[in-house]
């Protein structure tokens, strides 16, 4: 079978997210001489960006999450900066190697990272933090100070996005509110600012995906931010993000220009990513980038927020131009896709054929505790789970797929339940096996072994040769101490039996 991967895509070590303590909202302290992006934007007449309120609900337990993808092709391999604080490299687009870094945190913990090579320099920020510039794209990172405004004034800005240009010039985009704004960069000193900021896009109620809410329905406020700069064809493609993290109807928007400061006109073609239905849903706050054989991907945020609003996975798609020139991605693919390299034109459809055998099939588990039912963890969807009941010493998950089937893939979703004394959420590895029988008295069969597993995993994707197949079993053997390992999702992939072998199937995201 040649490569696959299904999203969320499998990062190790997904980092915790602190959720007690209520709101966190307030602006970091300022050195003097320093602005923030809604005191320039009203300097610049234009009336304070309204950003919609963010109360964080207290809850009993830590979540895992990570977001707001920046992806790159540095050194001959591909880099992904999101939020949390982590750097992950890879060779394929599919296996993600952590890169530990203790300079990185303090640039990367708040959120939406953003790192450019300038000239020979890998410059990095954040949102509503100064300039680190490092040798190398791991670092170690030094800081350079704050974004400078031509008329010597510091500036700290939400949500920034460097791009160099192919003439070695360099350019920052931001905003984290109602509108995005752009200037020159000094290559030679990249956190100095040539130019003065030039707002590019501004909230448009006329556009429906940029209204904040679960359904656009918020005609008074937008919440445009996670800009991201794109160049083909000599066209400029700045996308942004809308709609609020929170949502399903989170997204991207794309405006061209002829110039990185140009003006910017909304494509036709919009919004550019987006999922509102099923299992994969939201689409905003990524980025872009090439992948083997000079295809596209677009990487974005998937919404779970249940225990937290920032509490959220990673997604990959395929990506393209049309033939108007417009940008588009065909977010929200919930199923197995052939890894970047595979296809030539995978932007047209990259599913591999497989599909979900186990939703909303019969399901039964040695236990469950109060309001975790079974069949949370098949229902596919991201805001339910089944969790064994804390005295299950040997929990197992049972579906009766209701075949006959050939399986060939899994994918799992944990949700960590439990804290350490200190009120920390405790990552590691989760140790299991799945399962195979194809009759109902016949012996099982092991398709996936991870009872050795070592590497922790909070969305975890296993392929195997095609197994026919009438149940599947989960048996979980082991998790970090203090925690209690809830089953998100259980998904097993495959096809019917009954399919002709030269039956292609229309499985389109």
């Amino acid at each position: 079978m040649k490569p696959t991967f299904c999203n969320p895509i499998v990062l190790p070590h997904y980092p915790s997210l602190r959720t007690l303590g209520g709101n966190d909202s307030g602006f970091p302290a300022l050195p003097p001489n320093t602005i923030l992006e809604y005191q320039l934007f009203a300097e610049m007449g234009y009336s304070a960006a309204h950003t919609p309120s963010q109360v964080r609900r207290p809850c009993e337990n830590d979540v895992r999450a990570t977001a707001d993808p920046s992806p790159y092709y540095f050194e001959g391999k591909w880099w992904l900066y999101p939020t949390c604080g982590m750097i992950y490299s890879s060779t394929d687009l599919v296996h993600w190697e952590y890169h530990e870094e203790p300079t990185w945190a303090p640039i990367s913990a708040p959120m939406a990272p953003t790192v450019e090579k300038v000239g020979q320099l890998y410059v990095a920020s954040a949102n509503m933090l100064p300039v680190y510039v490092s040798d190398n794209p791991v670092g170690p990172w030094r800081c350079i100070g704050e974004w400078t405004l031509p008329d010597g004034r510091g500036l700290r800005c939400g949500d920034v996005m460097i791009f160099a240009d192919d003439d070695g010039r360099a350019y920052l985009y931001f905003g984290l509110g109602q509108l995005i704004a752009g200037a020159e960069l000094d290559p030679a000193q990249p956190n100095r600012l040539l130019t003065m900021p030039k707002v590019l896009l501004q909230y448009d109620p006329a556009h429906a995906w940029e209204r904040f809410g679960a359904c656009n329905e918020d005609w008074s406020k937008g919440m445009l931010e996670g800009s991201w700069m794109l160049k083909h064809g000599g066209s400029y493609y700045l996308v942004y993000s809308c709609a609020g993290t929170q949502f399903a109807t989170y997204a991207m928007g794309c405006c061209r220009s002829g110039s990185p400061l140009g003006e910017f006109v909304p494509q036709r073609r919009n919004p550019v990513s987006l999922s509102r239905h099923g299992f994969i849903t939201g689409g905003g706050h990524g980025g872009f980038v090439r992948g083997p054989g000079d295809t596209l991907w677009v990487f974005y945020t998937i919404p779970v927020c249940v225990d937290d609003d920032m509490e959220r996975r990673i997604g990959m798609d395929a990506a393209g131009f049309d033939e108007n020139g417009d940008l588009y991605a065909r977010t929200g693919c919930e199923v197995p896709q052939w890894a970047p390299g595979v296809l030539a034109q995978p932007q047209l459809g990259n599913e591999t054929g497989l599909v979900p055998l186990s939703r909303r099939k019969p399901t039964a588990a040695s236990s469950y505790a109060p309001g975790q039912r079974p069949v949370y963890a098949t229902d596919e969807a991201m805001d339910t789970w089944w969790q064994p009941a804390a005295h299950d010493a040997a929990p197992t998950l049972t579906v009766d797929l209701r075949g006959p089937y050939r399986a060939a893939a899994v994918r799992l979703l944990w949700k960590d339940i439990g804290l350490d004394l200190c009120g920390t959420a405790l990552p590691g590895p989760y140790r299991y096996v799945v399962e195979l029988a194809d009759r109902l008295e016949s012996p099982w069969h092991t398709v996936v072994d991870a009872a050795a597993n070592e590497t922790d995993l909070t969305v975890d994707y296993r392929t195997f040769p095609p197994t026919p197949c009438q149940l599947a079993r989960l048996r979980i053997l082991g998790a970090s101490a203090g925690i209690t390992p809830g089953v998100l999702d259980f998904t097993v992939f495959g096809e019917s039996c009954a399919k002709p072998q030269t039956e292609k199937e229309d499985t389109t995201c």
